[in-house]
């Protein structure tokens, strides 16, 4: 028997799957389908299709153990015959292969490893077990991988050494979040194990087959509190204290005084890679009156190091402690006492030295419990125009289960990112201000109900489930929930209290998003998440977008809050936003994956940019305008459903794109001038060589007759060559014209690297007003994303790249130079075939090395001169950084 004889659809398909299910056929020709589809498109149901028309048994690997049992009620529901039994045909025990077997990942893993798997409430021994063995046993021969991005480290060895062993699989991938943000060499090792993606179904796709409902991203801004900006006083003592410590530490100067670089010249491309930590040794050297070699001065392009400072001192213990804790010969004992010290003094956060306040000031923007006042403002706005119909979602990072004694006791304060602090938060808010509002916590080890929903939570779940609730010493209105038994079953029957019931907010941690939750009456959102990433985020705020069958009108909401520094109110719309550390940067970091609609026009797209109603900069003025203008523009849900609907309409197919922006002062005009320079050398050239036929036909007496006919045919040369440069300086006048010439170059480097997933690809380029795009067209994401990444950092200012492109005859200072991506970078080979790929289009630039001091020269006045640099320093007014860094 095979999966035809046991499984069809019951349903209608909707468009996009149809449209996957016909191109099936080339899709699998390499034997892999990958298949990246927003949350809420029915992946489980296309891949159940897949593996029914493939008609090999199959092993499905999800996440986690309530994701495997939606496989399964998915598979029993829509596909399986009338008639049939499940279990005689699926399984969910590696033990007991059947036709179709739904595992998770962590059972993969302690199969291959043949431990015993305690996962939740299982715990199967693999010890004398031989899951290969078993496997082609079995006749497996499909495999269908879901969301396997999210796999631990030992997992994922697990999983590719089972594939390694199992070479005749067809390996199905699903997914909504691939790991565009990762590394080259994960998303390497992604593909290698999930095969090239073959199609992407985006999110306004989705939204307009009805799939996915209508919804807006807001953000809510707010300043830290005067308790905060306390701890960055006392922050800034500690770090005073642990400076001189530092400074006048023997055994850490014996240290400093093993490295390798104190005693001689040592790799300099290794110590060009990071010249600031090389300053940071030699400065303290100084500072100590020690001698090293003076020539690093020379390498290094000063003549003078700055004095020792708390900046410098950080650089230092980061190489001392981390980075560079192999080059420092000093006793364990003596290593660990200084770790402490430091670590005492809280200035080691995730193998990070934090000393100077900026950093660290970012760094507590992120969890300002300032955010808590900002959650209690969008709940009570979103209820006074939903009412009761508001079904709100917090999402955040702990439980803060000390909070608990705090519920009930108005003495006590809540002011703090977590689970019971925001639920004691809004009870209390809920109170006060007389909204009729009822909440509700789901976690993992914590759940709280209104007191009067405790029989119909009773009705929602099975006998076998022992539960109790526990009322609170101060309050009687809400009751704790003591479970004994199927956990799984208790979050969702609680899921189904939030959906069915009179509750308005729901709040839990993002780990509820690992065990496969889901409730789609969510139709707001509140991300309370230190998280950036694409793949997190992206699952969170997935849970608003799904469609609701009670509710076909439903428009959601996500809320994003962000904390910004008081006083300076620094953040600009273009300066700023690069510091790792800043909240800012999380949210546009988020927003750069989110494709939904802007503010104002009836068009979609991703970044921050599309969010119009931020005002910069984020001073408090401006803060209170922007807080306003989101809470005005969350009141229109009616009006953001016919926008989205005049949005969509001129869609028949959709392509995303990662587009790249510059406006026309930033636009180089190196081949400009490099025409005109060319036409005034052939004019000059032809007249000259005229000059020079007359005069030696005069000399040697040579007939009129022919030397008219030298002289035409000289004139003739000349008129068309100067004719054809010419209309290099017209093509090259338009802006465009010249960022598509550097994008075919671009393009044609990585042609020649073999770096496109697909080969129908092209450059397009398109202007608005002084702003002009280049994109990749065509192509998967993330083709047009690495495109996108390699013209954004050749146009990027100069700063420690490992080769620069560097023509010392352009005219302009500013035109000088370029930068070589970094996917160019890491062999000598590679920048060589960049440097002679772009040749043609921007002329004969010459391939720069600068990890030695001839390169580094050229490097550092190009700090000062590139036309990137220069028009950063204008919008900045940062000053060029320093030979030392």
């Amino acid at each position: 028997m095979n999966c035809q004889d046991i499984l069809e659809f019951q349903g209608v398909w909707r468009d996009y799957q149809q449209r996957v299910l016909n191109q099936l056929d080339i899709y699998k020709k390499d034997h892999k389908i990958h298949i990246v589809a927003a949350p809420g498109s029915g992946k489980t149901t296309l891949g159940i299709e897949i593996i029914r028309r493939v008609n090999k048994p199959a092993l499905i690997l999800v996440p986690t153990i309530t994701i495997r049992q939606q496989w399964v009620t998915r598979i029993n529901e829509a596909f399986l015959k009338a008639g049939l039994k499940s279990e005689k045909y699926i399984s969910q025990d590696l033990k007991h292969l059947r036709l179709i077997n739904v595992s998770t990942y962590q059972s993969i893993h302690s199969a291959m490893r043949k431990v015993k798997d305690q996962e939740d409430e299982e715990n199967v021994d693999y010890q004398d077990f031989s899951l290969i063995e078993a496997i082609k046993e079995a006749g497996i021969e499909t495999l269908c991988l879901d969301e396997c991005h999210h796999l631990r480290t030992e997992w994922w060895k697990a999983l590719e050494d089972f594939k390694k062993q199992i070479t005749t699989v067809f390996t199905i991938s699903l997914t909504a979040t691939p790991p565009y943000d990762s590394s080259i060499a994960m998303w390497t090792r992604y593909l290698d194990m999930c095969g090239d993606i073959d199609i992407e179904i985006t999110v306004p796709e989705l939204v307009k087959e009805g799939s996915l409902c209508p919804h807006q991203d807001y953000v809510y801004f707010n300043y830290p509190t005067a308790k905060e900006e306390a701890k960055m006083k006392e922050f800034q003592d500690d770090v005073q204290n642990v400076f001189s410590f530092f400074m006048h530490h023997q055994k850490f100067q014996q240290a400093i005084l093993s490295h390798p670089y104190v005693r001689s010249i040592q790799d300099l491309d290794k110590a060009l890679e990071n010249p600031a930590y090389l300053s940071s040794l030699l400065i303290y050297l100084e500072s100590q009156q020690l001698s090293y070699p003076r020539e690093y001065l020379k390498i290094l392009g000063t003549k003078k190091l700055e004095k020792m400072s708390i900046k410098w001192m950080e650089i230092l213990l980061q190489g001392f402690f981390f980075d560079d804790r192999d080059s420092y010969i000093i006793n364990e004992e003596d290593f660990e006492e200084l770790y402490k010290y430091v670590k005492s003094h809280g200035l080691i956060e995730k193998k990070k030295v934090i000393m100077q306040v900026d950093i660290a000031f970012e760094k507590m923007l992120i969890s300002s419990v300032g955010k808590c006042e900002s959650i209690r403002d969008i709940v009570c706005h979103e209820y006074k125009h939903m009412n009761r119909e508001l079904k709100l979602l917090i999402l955040t990072d702990y439980i803060k289960g000390e909070y608990e004694k705090a519920i009930g006791d108005d003495t006590m304060s809540v002011h703090a990112l977590g689970v019971l602090p925001f639920f004691e938060m809004l009870r209390r808010e809920s109170i006060q201000h007389h909204q009729p509002f009822h909440l509700a916590v789901l976690c993992g080890s914590m759940i709280i109900i209104p007191a009067f929903l405790k029989n119909q939570l009773r009705q929602l779940v099975s006998q076998q489930i022992e539960m109790t609730f526990q009322p609170f010493k101060a309050i009687d209105d809400y009751v704790k929930v003591n479970v004994k038994g199927n956990h799984h079953e208790i979050i969702e029957a609680v899921s189904d209290l939030f959906e069915q019931e009179d509750i308005q907010v729901l709040i839990g941690t993002k780990s509820l998003l690992g065990e496969g939750w889901d409730s789609p009456c969510v139709n707001t959102l509140i991300l309370a998440s230190f998280v950036g990433s694409f793949m997190l985020s992206n699952q969170m705020r997935g849970r608003a977008i799904r469609t609701y069958h009670k509710n076909p009108d439903k428009v959601s909401h996500i809320w994003h809050l962000v904390c910004v520094p008081p006083q300076k109110g620094i953040i600009n719309h273009r300066q700023d936003i690069n510091q790792t550390e800043s909240d800012f940067e999380n949210l546009r970091r988020r927003m750069e994956h989110f494709l939904g609609l802007h503010y104002d026009k009836d068009f979609i797209e991703n970044g921050i940019e599309r969010l119009t109603a931020i005002q910069y900069p984020l001073d408090r003025s401006h803060i209170k305008k922007t807080n306003q203008k989101m809470l005005e523009l969350s009141s229109q849900r009616e009006q953001l459903k016919e926008r989205w609907d005049r949005s969509l309409a001129i869609y028949d197919k959709i392509e995303v794109v990662e587009e790249v922006d510059m406006e026309d002062q930033n636009m180089t005009s190196v081949l400009l001038y490099d025409a005109i320079r060319h036409v005034l050398f052939t004019i000059l050239s032809f007249v000259l060589t005229g000059i020079l036929i007359c005069v030696l036909a005069r000399l040697l007496h040579i007939q009129s007759k022919s030397m008219i006919y030298v002289l035409f045919s000289c004139i003739f040369i000349g008129v068309v060559s100067v004719l054809w440069r010419l209309k290099k300086v017209f093509t090259w006048m338009n802006p465009l014209n010249r960022l598509q010439s550097f994008g075919d170059g671009i393009y044609q480097a990585m042609l020649n690297m073999h770096l496109f997933e697909m080969l129908n690809c092209r450059v397009q380029t398109e202007s608005q007003a002084v702003l002009y795009s280049i994109y990749l067209s065509g192509g998967t994401a993330h083709d047009k994303a690495l495109f996108a990444k390699c013209v954004n950092e050749f146009f990027d200012e100069i700063d420690n790249q490992r080769y620069i492109l560097y023509n010392k005859h352009q005219r302009n200072k500013m035109d000088r130079y370029f930068v070589v991506p970094d996917i160019f970078s890491k062999r000598k080979e590679d920048a060589m075939i960049f440097a002679q790929c772009m040749q043609p289009y921007i002329g004969k630039y010459q391939l720069i090395y600068t990890r030695n001091e001839a390169g580094r020269k050229i490097l550092l006045q190009g700090r000062k001169d590139a036309l990137a640099n220069r028009q950063n320093r204008l919008l900045t007014r940062k000053k060029v950084k320093g030979a030392l860094e």
